[in-house]
């Protein structure tokens, strides 16, 4: 597998795509399912999953799969600034435009891409004017009808260059939520009710939206219907033989050799979560790789755990907790304390001596910032895997197992 024997082989980081990209034929199968089935029925996909799970690669993945079945897409990372109506309409009035500025630079190279547009473009009932009179009610919130516009007149070049449509597809989706009732802050229904309004009229445009677990949440908030609008897909972690793919077959060519208790070990810590994979085949690679050892053992295996932890910590946890609140990170200090899973707010309020409400509000801060999401009333878990026990050490001073 490994074409450079001398080159470490694994890939931990943000958006890397792994060398082995294991366990997730179903949900590309699902998709590609979802795209072929549009406009009849919609393709609009949900994924939400852990951090760590390799949510972003498999987006990766899917924009690729798109454009292989006919897809004009978008793909790009929203962030905390694109929360608001104004904002969330120009990021998508800017993909949109970037999209189309893209394929027409793609059609004048392509001579007969006329012909077959000719023929496709009545797929699409009517035009903008018609389908601006749907969104004329209550049913679009500000902003919504330049939304729609953008998707409308995307997918129409789309069409026209012989594409099956134009699909959106937003990375980090929890961030983008709606504000109390009654505001003026509703940029989730916004995009949400434009999508709908476009595909009622049969224009060919898909949304996939990618995110922590409390994006399903969030679009139920957004609009009742949301939830019958997208195909869910929870990612969770590899298998155990799923994992060790990913974890052994790097290793093919390179002539290194893995003693099966090490591997046992290594699969039991890191229960299946892929960039885990990445950090642990990476540590051993170079460890290894300075010690000239050709076989790795669980002896190797002990002596780099505590690199791999203070990896870890430094890049995967600590940023999360330094960017707090200090009251923020003083109640993650004490949910240390509490039994986990879940973290329950009354086990909270005990540890720290201070009211429900006080409580109450720092989870919500926490939830928003995306440390947290909620499970059931008082109760949460950790969107980073593994999180409760590096909350555990980082009370304790270590930066890494005793």
């Amino acid at each position: 597998m490994n074409d450079r024997p001398g080159d470490n082989p694994y890939r931990p980081g943000a958006a890397l795509a792994p060398p082995v990209l294991a366990g997730r034929a179903r949900e590309l199968n699902h998709y590609r399912a979802a795209l072929r089935s549009a406009p009849g029925i919609p393709a609009n996909v949900r994924l939400t999953g852990l951090r760590g799970v390799g949510k972003t690669v498999l987006l990766q993945q899917m924009e690729s799969l798109a454009v292989q079945e006919g897809w004009l897409a978008s793909r790009c990372q929203v962030e905390p600034r694109h929360n608001d109506d104004r904002h969330l309409a120009a990021l998508v009035q800017d993909l949109a435009r970037e999209a189309r500025s893209k394929l027409s630079r793609l059609t004048r190279l392509q001579s007969a891409v006329q012909s077959v547009g000719t023929t496709a473009v009545g797929a699409m009932r009517g035009g903008w004017h018609d389908v601006a009179l749907s969104l004329a009610g209550p049913q679009a919130p500000t902003r919504g009808s330049e939304v729609a516009q953008a998707l409308f007149e995307a997918a129409a070049q789309a069409v026209r260059s012989g594409r099956r449509g134009y699909m959106l597809m937003l990375d980090e989706a929890q961030v983008v939520r709606d504000g109390p009732e009654g505001g003026d802050r509703h940029p989730l229904s916004m995009l949400v009710a434009a999508v709908n309004v476009l595909q009622e009229q049969g224009v060919p445009v898909g949304l996939t939206l990618s995110g922590l677990p409390n994006l399903r949440s969030n679009l139920l908030k957004a609009r009742t219907y949301a939830e019958r609008m997208f195909r869910g897909d929870d990612i969770g972690g590899l298998t155990r033989g799923q994992a060790v793919e990913a974890l052994v077959r790097p290793l093919e060519g390179s002539g290194v050799t893995v003693a099966p208790d090490m591997l046992d070990a290594v699969l039991d810590t890191i229960e299946g979560y892929p960039y885990f994979v990445q950090v642990w085949g990476a540590e051993l690679w170079d460890a290894a790789h300075l010690a000239q050892m050709q076989h790795w053992t669980r002896a190797l295996l002990d002596a780099v755990e505590p690199d791999i932890y203070r990896r870890l910590d430094l890049d995967f946890y600590d940023a999360r907790v330094d960017a707090l609140r200090p009251a923020e990170q003083d109640l993650l200090s004490a949910a240390a304390a509490c039994p986990y899973p879940p973290l329950r707010t009354a086990d909270l309020r005990a540890v720290v001596g201070k009211s429900g409400a006080h409580v109450n509000v720092l989870l919500g801060g926490l939830v928003e910032q995306g440390i947290l999401f909620r499970t059931r009333r008082g109760e949460f878990l950790y969107a980073a895997p593994k999180f409760h026990a590096y909350l555990a050490r980082r009370a304790a001073g270590r930066r890494y197992p005793a």
